[in-house]
């Protein structure tokens, strides 16, 4: 199991670093799944609403959500064990 999967992207300490590193999390990314999820919608002949459009973007988040659990977790295990190494 590679337990070094821990990225310098999920720097929890610079959330603007993130931000720009993650372009999914950017106001111009969810504007262009916005318009996706309304043609999608349209393509099915359903009515895109706002509560839908929420729906669908708090899903991906939690999936994210779970994958920098689980990376958090293992960076955890990993260092448990080591906490008086650096000091």
């Amino acid at each position: 199991m590679d337990t070094n999967r821990f990225k310098s992207s999920h720097d929890f300490s610079n959330i603007q670093k993130n931000l720009h590193n993650n372009p999914g999390y950017s106001a111009e990314s969810y504007s262009q799944q916005a318009k996706d999820y309304i043609n999608e919608m349209k393509s099915q002949n359903q009515e895109a609403t706002k509560h839908g459009f929420m729906t669908h973007v708090q899903k991906s988040a939690k999936e994210v959500w779970e994958e920098i659990q689980e990376m958090a977790s293992e960076a955890w295990e990993k260092n448990k064990d080591h906490s008086n190494d650096n000091q």
